[in-house]
This record gives C-alpha cells, structure tokens and sequence, in this order.
C-alpha cells in the first residue's frame, strides 16, 4: 500500500484529501507544519508528500528544499496543493524541481490521475 504524506495546516483541507485517498486504498499521513513535516517524512518515507506552499512555521518552498537535501527523501515525488494562481504554482514546482500541482479546490478526477502518476495504488 502506497504510503502518502500531506503536510497542509488546515485540518477540512486534510480531512478532504483522507476522504479521497481513502477510496485509494493508501496510507495516509498527516502534518501540520513544516517542522512535523520533516519529522514524519524521515520516520515513514512515504511514497509521495503532498504539499501545501502557505505553512505556518515555514513556506513550502523552504520545506520542499529541506526534504530535497535529505538523502533519504531527495528522490521522493513532491507535488504541491495550493489555492495560488495556476501560473504562479507551476512556476514554483519549476523553480524548486518540484513533480506538479494541484489548485485548490481540487477536482477529483484530477486529483486522483495526478497521484496515479507517482504512486501504485
């Protein structure tokens, strides 16, 4: 079973995302920060981190350079989940040699054809 890490701060945004991972049949994780982020991505080594730009104790581009220099997570597929514009977030994941997006709110169909591409499920 693929193991999916979300670090998003907004609990409705996570409960989302368990809902639609749930019918996935994965193992689903949460963090609320950045600094949990890090924490449990080491702990567990998912399969994919889902992340949110807009965290309370760091950006998610400084989170998403942080697992980038951690040897154990550097080849982990990292898509962001973000309300911001479409052209602002793809420059980002372009930027930080992240592997896609997902606009907020997310439509479901493309939410799932997005993590088919990173995870077996």
């Amino acid at each position: 079973m693929a193991k999916i890490l979300l670090i998003e701060d907004i609990e409705d945004n996570a409960a989302l995302v368990r809902r639609a991972l749930k019918a996935k049949k994965t193992d689903f994780y949460w963090a609320k920060n950045a600094a949990e982020g890090i924490e449990m991505a080491l702990e567990i080594i998912p399969d994919l981190i889902l992340l949110d730009l807009g965290l309370p104790d760091a950006d998610g581009q400084t989170l998403s350079t942080w697992i980038r220099e951690e040897k154990s997570l550097w080849e982990i597929p990292i898509i962001v989940m973000t309300a911001w514009p479409e052209k602002t977030a793809q420059q980002m994941v372009e930027a930080y040699h992240l592997d896609g997006y997902i606009g907020k709110p997310f439509v479901l169909q493309k939410f799932w054809e997005l993590i088919d591409k990173f995870v077996e499920v």
